[in-house]
């Protein structure tokens, strides 16, 4: 039998079967937000999407339907962007959490595609479901990020990513036809010296919404970067797992 499964299109005795066998799962969240002239405002959504599946592959576990909008505090009252208020979202995740352990899950990997997720879902661990439910979570963007950033032939914008060429170039690889290429241009925004130290956003830094250089972006570093980002988060996940006692949970290497 496999060892992991898409979620959406499994039917309740499938998920109830599954969950016997290995009480994990997956949820990938994303963001519904601005990407500047060249990449859909779901690309969040498609990158957290691709790499759950990816590391599940790799993995185990239940692979749930992404949650798809998310903590875009940085982008409120830019056209195009959707946000919770922080405590919304601490909220959503303690209820899905609470959703889980009641079909008998025991851990579940909260595998972000948006960097300003992983904020409140720490704070909803720790306030909201550790020591309430019988269920642990593993938080945090997808793995693999320093590797891809040594192999880009841009340079970061402030040692962050947004519709530059890593997100782009797994945007080519997962969902080429909503890439508009012909639109891409690098766009490095000035960094004041206040900058993380205040209430200063990307969003009010912003001039076209691109932060780093897409121009170098390409279908081949996608899937490689997916290839990357996909192994590096599966090897976070069942070292995780052995550590809470659920290594029998795997099954894939």
């Amino acid at each position: 039998m496999s060892h992991w499964i898409d979620a959406r299109s499994a039917t309740a005795p499938e998920i109830a079967a599954f969950a016997e066998r290995h009480p994990v799962a997956i949820l990938p969240v994303g963001s519904f937000e601005q990407h500047g002239p060249h990449l859909p405002l779901d690309t969040d959504n498609r990158i957290a999407e691709a790499m759950a599946l990816e590391t599940a592959r790799r993995s185990v576990g239940m692979v749930l339907p992404v949650l798809n909008v998310g903590y875009a505090w940085v982008w409120r009252g830019k056209p195009g962007t959707l946000t919770f208020r922080f405590e919304t979202y601490m909220a959503i995740i303690r209820d899905i959490a609470e959703s889980l352990s009641g079909w008998g899950i025991k851990a579940v990997y909260v595998l972000s595609g948006h960097g300003s997720n992983p904020q409140p879902v720490k704070h909803a661990i720790r306030e909201h479901i550790h020591g309430h439910y019988d269920i642990g979570v593993l938080n945090g963007i997808y793995s693999g990020l320093g590797e891809m950033l040594e192999e880009c032939d841009s340079r970061p914008w402030h040692n962050d990513i947004h519709a530059e060429e890593i997100e782009t170039s797994l945007m080519l690889a997962i969902a080429p036809e909503l890439v508009r290429m012909d639109r891409a241009a690098a766009d490095y925004p000035p960094v004041p010296a206040e900058y993380g130290k205040s209430e200063l956003s990307m969003g009010q830094l912003m001039e076209s919404g691109v932060f780093g250089d897409p121009t170098v972006a390409s279908a081949e570093k996608g899937r490689r970067w997916l290839e990357t980002g996909g192994q590096r988060s599966a090897e976070l996940w069942l070292d995780y797992l052995a550590r809470r006692g659920l290594h029998q949970a795997g099954g894939a290497t």
